[in-house]
Formats: structure tokens, C-alpha cells, sequence
């Protein structure tokens, strides 16, 4: 019976960021052409750092599937999902090591690489090869004009990603 209601509780939690998250990208964010400016990001992070790899990789990829279909901003592409849920399966992997026992240090470094790592992949990358497939633009193009923001959302996942380690996983994990 705890296993179920554990379960119920994750895919509620996961439901709820989910929603908040299609929000966030859809409604409170700013959509250039190939660049998405807002927050969404925090809401899958919470969700990956509380509930773990799968939930967050769902949470990810059914926001974008959800927010594609229902607010569309273009033609759906189902490479931007795939990555929403790569996206939000690295931020159940941050949670998992925000979990155990290490230096504050260790966190950090491991957060930073995990996060550039997906940065780099996912959002640079992926996310430059779909649009450059989807709008037919050159892909370097694409790629050198969303470095900026990558820069600036990098940063700003770190530091949430240190916040929420340092001051509500371990709170919420306790009641869990």
C-alpha cells in the first residue's frame, strides 16, 4: 500500500509541475524565432531533484508534448520532446546526487558538469539540429545565435540547482 501511495504522489506532483510548466513556456516566457527566454526550466528541475530520473524525463517531455498540441508555436517536432525529456532526466540525475551524502564541493562540480553537459547537448546541439531541420537555416547559424542564452540559462540552473539542494530536498525528501 506505501508503494502505491508513493506512486500516486509522484505522478500528482508530477501532474501539477507539468501543468505549471506548460504555463510558464507557453504563457510567461518570451519566444524568438529559435529561442525560447523564460523560466520553465525550474519547475521539470523540481520535479527531477524531488521525484528522480523518470518522473523528471516526464515531466519534460510531456509539458512540451502537451504545450505543442494544445498552444502550438509552430509545427509540432517530436525531436523538441525528446529533448525536453533528456532535459528533465538530467535534472533527476542532479537530484539523485543532491540526495547523497558529499561536500558541498562535490555537489557543485558535479551539477556544473552534468548541467553543461546537457546544455551543450540538448539545448545547443539537439535543439539547434531541429530547428535548423524544421525551418530548413543553416545549422551553425542556428547554433552560434543560441549561445548567449544557453550561457545565460546554464548559469541560472546551477544556482537553482544549489538552492534547491541546499534548502528544499532535503526537507521535502524527509517527508517523502
Amino acid at each position: 500500500m506505501v508503494k502505491n501511495k508513493k506512486r500516486l504522489f509522484c505522478l500528482v506532483l508530477t501532474s501539477i509541475l507539468t501543468a505549471i510548466t506548460v504555463v510558464l513556456s507557453r504563457f510567461l516566457s518570451i519566444n524568438i524565432w529559435n529561442m525560447s527566454i523564460g523560466f520553465s526550466f525550474v519547475s521539470v528541475m523540481l520535479c527531477g531533484m524531488l521525484l528522480g530520473v523518470f518522473w523528471g524525463g516526464i515531466c519534460g517531455g510531456l509539458a512540451d508534448l502537451v504545450g505543442a498540441l494544445l498552444f502550438p508555436f509552430g509545427p509540432y517536432f517530436p525531436g523538441f520532446t525528446a529533448t525536453a525529456f533528456l532535459s528533465g532526466a538530467v535534472f533527476g540525475l542532479i537530484g539523485y546526487f543532491a540526495g547523497k551524502e558529499q561536500k558541498r564541493t562535490t555537489f557543485i562540480l558535479l551539477a556544473v558538469s552534468l548541467l553543461v553537459l546537457k546544455e551543450t547537448v540538448c539545448s545547443l546541439l539537439l535543439n539547434s539540429l531541429w530547428i535548423s531541420l524544421l525551418y530548413g537555416s543553416p545549422f551553425t547559424a542556428v547554433l552560434i545565435s543560441r549561445i548567449p542564452l544557453s550561457a545565460i540559462t546554464l548559469v541560472l540552473e546551477v544556482a537553482l540547482a544549489i538552492v534547491l539542494k541546499e534548502f528544499l530536498i532535503p526537507k521535502v525528501r524527509k517527508e517523502l
